[in-house]
């Protein structure tokens, strides 16, 4: 999981789901700029300077309950 704000300038990439681009299948993509993430949210190309952030989480329960932020 990660937040869906780019680090450039802070616009909502969309999700590219079954779309095939540079070798990389899925991830994200701020069509305002350009900037491309995988999966995973690491950057692959374009303006932005870091990757997508992961926001803090915590499990709780044994491990059965995940606590986002």
């Amino acid at each position: 999981m990660v937040v869906g704000v780019c680090t450039h300038l802070g616009c909502v990439p969309n999700e590219r789901r079954g779309l095939q681009s540079d070798g990389i299948d899925g991830g994200w993509l701020c069509a305002c700029h350009g900037s491309v993430y995988d999966g995973s949210g690491r950057i692959i190309k374009g303006p932005a300077p870091k990757n997508l952030e992961v926001p803090s989480y915590q499990f709780m329960n044994n491990n059965k309950t995940l606590r986002i932020g």
